[in-house]
């Protein structure tokens, strides 16, 4: 089988099998996943950034817009050390794990 041929049956088949892999899905779950803390890392964010800037002397509503944008940034980081620390893969090192166990069955 061509490596063309390969490409495109796993385009076709791509999300069964990513599907029935247990690991993808955990890890997939874990990046879409909220819990208490993101809630109490977007209220801090807010809180941390809208006393920052006040510092500054901005318009009330430029400083609200610029701790939005600290709040997000503060829970953004959270989200990719949360999902480090949850598995020691990326989404894409299990999923070329997956396609390459998919490329030795279509051998067989």
């Amino acid at each position: 089988m061509t490596n063309e041929e390969f490409e495109k049956i796993w385009q076709e088949n791509r999300g069964k099998v990513l599907a029935n892999d247990d690991e993808y899905q955990r890890i997939s779950k874990s990046y879409l996943s909220w819990g208490w803390a993101d809630y109490i890392i977007l209220i801090g964010g807010f809180v941390i950034f809208e006393n920052f800037i006040q510092g500054f002397g901005l318009h009330i509503i430029l400083q609200y817009l610029l701790a939005l944008i600290g709040m997000v940034m503060i829970w953004l980081g959270y989200r990719i050390i949360k999902a480090r620390m949850g598995s020691k893969k990326t989404l894409e090192e299990v999923e070329s794990r997956v396609r390459e166990k998919y490329r030795m069955t279509l051998r067989k």
